[in-house]
């Protein structure tokens, strides 16, 4: 049988959100497809914040929430962190804009002075869809079998120069039609990838969203890799 992986879901989980929901039904739809059992547990971002620093080793991937989330000037802290460590992240939704913020700040941008980024643009709950463009040949690749339309309650705005400065940190996968970055990359993490829009909501127990199918994949190689070197 399958090693079991851990995943831990940072945020403020409410049955009453549909991207929340969609969350756990996204992993049980990979887990089933991939015959790959998965364990998940919701900490909200105090709990993280508070725990010792065995917390970030004690998951074998690390996924963000949509919100809203109670206390989200916890995340600085927790994006800073997990960029350090070599956990698979995943995090859509709202927590796209917390990773710009956090990575200004790191560069040395101050945000009371400067904005960055647009706060959302969607009011409420309500999701909208966008169109994914420009995809990387990585993204090209994944989403062969998928549609380029995607459902978001957030988005954002970036102004091209900064833009550009993201670009040095992040591989861009995808752009919508507003030529604002939806999908973020690390180039230096194993794996540490941010969605603007929620795939969750679009996946299915026959087609699981291509994204959550790849961090799952990815988070088994990197623990089959850890295992090897122990």
């Amino acid at each position: 049988m399958e090693e079991v992986l851990r995943i831990a879901i940072i945020g403020d989980f409410n049955f009453a959100y549909n991207s929340h929901n969609a969350t756990n039904q996204a992993l049980q739809h990979v887990e089933k497809v991939l015959d790959q059992p998965l364990n998940f547990y919701w900490l909200n971002e105090k709990e993280c914040c508070e725990q010792n620093e065995d917390f970030y080793e004690n998951y074998d991937g690390v996924i963000i929430a949509p919100g809203p989330y109670r206390q989200p000037f916890y995340f600085n802290s927790i994006i800073s962190k997990l960029l350090e460590k070599d956990v698979p992240v995943l995090g859509t939704g709202d927590c796209f804009r917390l990773l710009v913020e956090t990575y200004f700040t790191q560069k040395g941008f101050d945000l009371s002075r400067e904005k960055i980024i647009s706060d959302n643009l969607i009011d409420g709950n309500q999701f909208t869809g966008i169109t994914l463009e420009k995809l990387s040949d990585e993204f090209s690749k994944l989403y062969l079998t998928k549609g380029n339309v995607e459902y978001s309650s957030s988005r954002y705005s970036i102004l091209p120069q900064y833009s550009d400065v993201l670009a040095e940190g992040f591989e861009i996968g995808a752009r919508n039609q507003y030529f604002d970055p939806e999908i973020l990359k690390s180039k230096e993490h194993a794996f540490f990838l941010f969605t603007m829009f929620c795939p969750q909501v679009l996946s299915t127990s026959d087609m699981p969203h291509p994204i959550f199918t790849y961090f799952i994949k990815n988070v088994r190689r990197i623990f089959d890799i850890k295992a090897t070197a122990s």
